[in-house]
């Protein structure tokens, strides 16, 4: 079956087969005049950019084509032969973003003394080719941070045995002085003091050789509020120590999950450090409101436990909301992380059957909601 295609002979100086050439090539086509006047848009510019040609010719390209690209067309100048070659998005009447590749060229009536009559835009779809690209560079940067937090895990492997070393020492020592001295002496209370100190460091300690080491893929019933609490006690001083109120709402008598303790610590860590640097990108403070991240629990009655987090640091703008857990969304995520984080959330709440949404409002907190499936009651 043979198709064809209506030639639209929008100036008298264009040859039909041309034309009809010009109809047939899988490239998208738009020229305009130095009126700024679309002149000629092909079936190709049609299906790409889904406008219908008798719609486009003579309508303005500033007000139909040009401001649908991001960045913005910059048109080449007198004296270039070759074009103009630049990759950009361009927003499609659905709602729809999608990558293109395009050479805009002047164009020059050789029989007029080459004198200049307009512009040529020649486009392709490079969406999928984009995509790919996306994907190698978060791979890329998994892989970096996965060296990264390996040589990170080492190192406190490293310095929690060092430290682990002279603070048996110092609890040792202290047990010895406590049963050495009398109860009502003025130093059995600094010597109990110092062993206290001892015991809470250590148990810091056992976190971070605990955190350092790979995570298990093994699954397990195990309680929320436990992993969060063990995530707390990791970065809770971090989070303090940058003057952030760090309020904790566990409900209590939660059903279990059936989950991995580590990689969900790791979530909440995550999380919290996310949000962590969000609060501290503020400056100045909105509405002289305090800074703050609250985490809270609750079971519903769906059969399900909920975790919230949520801060009142700089909001996630709405047109990022739709793709802020993708793995091509790369760079800076407006205070929040590098834009690999939220990427590797998703996975752990996705391999435990959960889900995680954000929303963001500039008037209101962030909040960062895991949906977890609980396990049935025996």
């Amino acid at each position: 079956m043979q198709t064809s295609f209506s030639v639209p002979m929008v100036d008298d100086d264009v040859n039909y087969y041309q034309a009809l050439l010009l109809n047939n090539v899988r490239d998208a086509i738009v020229v305009w005049n130095m009126q700024g006047r679309i002149t000629y848009w092909n079936p190709a510019a049609s299906f790409l950019f889904g406008r219908k040609i008798n719609e486009c010719l003579g309508q303005p390209v500033s007000e139909i084509y040009l401001p649908a690209f991001t960045p913005t067309v910059s048109l080449p100048r007198g004296g270039d032969t070759t074009g103009r070659y630049v990759e950009r998005q361009f927003r499609t009447r659905n709602g729809q973003t999608i990558w293109v590749s395009s050479r805009i060229s002047m164009l020059y009536d050789a029989r007029a003394g080459n004198r200049m009559i307009g512009y040529m835009d020649v486009s392709r779809d490079i969406t999928p080719h984009k995509q790919m690209e996306a994907q190698i560079r978060g791979a890329q940067t998994h892989l970096t941070q996965a060296a990264r937090l390996a040589m990170i895990g080492e190192m406190a492997s490293g310095i929690a045995h060092q430290i682990n070393n002279p603070l048996t020492t110092i609890i040792a020592d202290a047990h010895l002085l406590l049963r050495s001295l009398p109860p009502e002496s003025p130093a059995h209370e600094s010597a109990e003091a110092i062993q206290q100190a001892g015991w809470r460091l250590q148990e810091a300690v056992q976190r971070l050789l605990e955190f350092s080491r790979p995570a298990t893929t093994t699954l397990e019933a195990l309680s929320v509020n436990h992993t969060i609490q063990r995530a707390l006690l990791l970065v809770g001083a971090h989070i303090e120590a940058a003057g952030i109120s760090l309020e904790s709402r566990l409900q209590e008598g939660l059903p279990a999950v059936r989950g991995n303790a580590r990689q969900l610590e790791d979530l909440w860590v995550n999380l919290l450090l996310l949000a962590r640097d969000a609060v501290s990108a503020v400056v100045p403070r909105r509405n002289g409101r305090a800074d703050s991240i609250r985490i809270c629990t609750k079971a519903r009655s769906s059969g399900t436990v909920t975790i919230e987090i949520r801060d009142d640091g700089i909001p996630i703008p709405a047109d990022q909301l739709a793709s802020i857990f993708e793995p091509n969304f790369i760079g800076p995520t407006n205070g929040r992380g590098t834009g690999m984080e939220l990427s590797i959330c998703r996975e752990i709440v996705r391999q435990h059957g959960g889900q995680i949404t954000a929303e963001s409002n500039p008037d209101h907190d962030t909040i960062f909601c895991v949906t977890l499936p609980a396990e049935p009651f025996n």
